[in-house]
């Protein structure tokens, strides 16, 4: 039996107002036309439904049974379509994120807390992994953005940089610097840098390098041994007052004993902050975050944000 949905609405409207021209007019369909899906419909069920040798029309037993059949499946079927554009809002009303670290101290809450007040229908989850898992999960589809540091793109991805924050020098207080209160890129000459592993963080990883390099002049580099979170490094830092580590200003807001940060006071000593998301079409949920992160960069005066 091959029954179309459409045919099976025409048929109950026939049936409900028990009149082939009301029931045209409120299909739209002309009586002709309307009289031939009815006839067809009854072909296609093998039984004859309606009685037209009097006026008003009449169901016929086989009639008022189907009509009763052909009004609970069209009811399913609406409401299968229902439950279909409720999962599919639902899941485009979720938003997963991946971060780095450093993204919570203050760039993320600020974030969060736009999204809250812009889009509160939109269901948020927070992750913290270090820039190569992040990026891979966006990649794997296991996460909608990732927020990293310095990434440099990559195939089947779109970034945007919403920051470029200022960079400090965070290092012990017995530190042969510790008592500035600014410094240069080339103060750091001849001081052991802590360096997070290329292999978590590439671009935040080469960051100190590049900015030495650009001085003549290379640092010595001390990898961390303990890169899961900050509060190991911190500690290594208090504990090796000849080691600094160069970060987001933002890491301030981290308090650890006898550990101190100074801002570095060159215009390039920045730390970009970019948005990452799949290079096919976002989601509104994803649109809503990229609005969220633009208006808090207009609002906090964030340098520099753009596409990359």
């Amino acid at each position: 039996m091959d029954v179309t949905l459409k045919q099976l609405r025409y048929f109950v409207a026939v049936a409900e107002e028990l009149n082939f021209t009301r029931a045209a007019a409120r299909l739209h369909l002309s009586q002709p036309a309307l009289s031939v899906q009815i006839a067809r419909l009854e072909r296609d069920v093998g039984a004859q439904l309606l009685t037209r040798t009097s006026r008003p029309v009449e169901l016929t037993d086989a009639g008022r049974g189907f009509h009763d059949d052909a009004r609970r499946l069209i009811a399913e079927l609406e409401r299968a379509g229902d439950r279909a554009r409720r999962t599919q809002e639902a899941r485009h009303a979720a938003l997963r994120i991946v971060h780095t670290a450093s993204v919570a101290y203050r760039a993320l809450p600020l974030i969060l807390d736009e999204l809250a007040t812009g889009a509160p229908e939109i269901v948020v989850s927070a992750r913290q992994e270090w820039s190569t898992r992040a990026v891979e999960e966006v990649l794997l589809g296991e996460a909608d953005i990732a927020l990293v540091r310095e990434f440099a793109g990559g195939k089947g991805l779109r970034t945007e940089i919403v920051h470029r924050e200022p960079l400090a020098a965070f290092m012990s207080a017995r530190h042969a610097l510790a008592g500035r209160d600014v410094l240069e890129v080339g103060d750091l000459r001849g001081h052991p840098v802590v360096v997070v592993p290329e292999a978590l963080a590439p671009g935040f990883h080469s960051l100190v390098g590049r900015l030495c390099e650009s001085r003549g002049f290379r640092p010595a580099e001390v990898e961390m041994t303990s890169p899961e979170n900050r509060e190991p490094l911190l500690a290594h830092l208090s504990r090796h007052p000849e080691h600094l580590f160069v970060g987001p200003a933002s890491m301030a807001g981290l308090a650890w004993e006898g550990v101190v940060h100074v801002p570095l006071s060159d215009p390039d000593a920045r730390i970009g902050l970019s948005m990452v998301w799949a290079d096919a079409r976002p989601t509104p949920a994803v649109g809503r975050a990229l609005t969220a992160a633009r208006a808090v960069a207009a609002r906090e005066g964030w340098d520099a944000p753009g596409s990359a």
